[in-house]
C-alpha cells in the first residue's frame, strides 16, 4: 500500500493550496481546498480568489496574507481592520474558512488578529492559521504572539510550513524566532502542517510525535 492510499483510509485534513496565479491539481480525496494570491487585502484577495473558487475541491477556504517579497502579503493594523470589516459584512460568505497566512507584518498585531478570528467565528467561518516554519519570519513579537496563538479557542487549525522554497524533497523542520516544535504540544488548535507533497506526511507526523505534538493532517503546497 502507498503513502497516498494510507492516508485516505486515515480521517485526517487533507488540504492543498491552489494558487491563483498557478493552475494546481489535488491529489484524490481532498476535503480542503486554500485558494491562495498572497494578498494581505482583503479586496485584492477576494478578486484574484475568485478566479478559481469554483474549481476548489473540498471545503473551500480562501487564504489572506503571504511571505512574498513585494509585501503584498504583509499585515497592519489597517489591514485587519479592513479584514474585520469585511468579514462582518459577509463579504467572505462564499467560503467554508479564512487561512490567516502569517509571515510578515508590523508589530502589535496580535489583539487584531483575535478580532479577527473572533469575528471569523461569530459568522461560523472556520479559521486556519499557517505561518513560516514555527512562527512568523518578519513580524518583531512573532513568539509573543504564537503563545498567544497556541491557546485562542477561536483558530481551528494552525499549518506550520515545513518549507522555505516550496521546492523541498524533504520536510525542513527548522524553527524560527524562538518558538519550538516541543511549544507546539498540548496547543489548541488541530495541527495540520503545510508540506511541499502528500507523501512527505509520514515524515512529519512522525517527527512532530518526537516532540509530543499530535497531527490531524495536512496541507499541500506544490501543484
Amino acid at each position: 500500500m502507498n503513502s497516498i492510499e494510507t492516508i485516505e483510509g486515515m480521517n485526517l485534513i487533507k488540504g492543498y493550496w491552489d494558487k491563483t496565479y498557478s493552475p494546481s491539481h489535488p491529489f484524490d480525496h481532498s476535503t480542503l481546498g486554500i485558494a491562495f494570491s498572497g494578498w494581505a487585502k482583503p479586496d485584492q484577495a477576494l478578486s484574484d480568489s475568485a478566479k478559481i473558487k469554483n474549481r476548489l475541491v473540498g471545503h473551500k477556504y480562501i487564504s489572506l496574507g503571504g511571505g512574498d517579497s513585494d509585501g503584498n502579503g504583509s499585515f497592519t493594523q489597517e489591514i485587519l481592520h479592513s479584514i474585520i470589516t469585511h468579514i462582518k459584512n459577509g463579504k467572505f460568505s462564499d467560503y467554508r474558512g479564512i487561512a490567516f497566512d502569517i509571515e510578515q507584518g508590523e508589530a502589535h498585531l496580535t489583539s487584531h488578529f483575535e478580532h479577527a478570528f473572533a469575528a471569523a467565528k461569530n459568522k461560523n467561518l472556520k479559521v486556519l492559521v499557517t505561518t513560516s516554519h514555527s512562527a512568523p519570519y518578519r513580524i518583531p513579537d512573532a513568539h509573543t504572539m504564537m503563545k498567544t496563538f497556541f491557546t485562542n479557542e477561536n483558530i481551528d487549525y494552525l499549518s506550520p510550513q515545513l518549507y522555505t522554497s516550496g521546492t523541498e524533497t524533504e520536510n525542513d523542520f527548522q524553527t524560527s524566532q524562538g518558538v519550538s516544535w516541543e511549544d507546539y504540544a498540548h496547543i489548541k488548535p488541530a495541527i495540520v502542517p503545510s508540506i511541499v507533497q502528500a507523501h512527505m506526511y509520514h515524515d512529519a507526523k512522525n517527527r512532530f510525535s518526537r516532540h509530543g505534538v499530535n497531527t490531524r493532517g495536512f496541507i499541500q503546497w506544490a501543484n
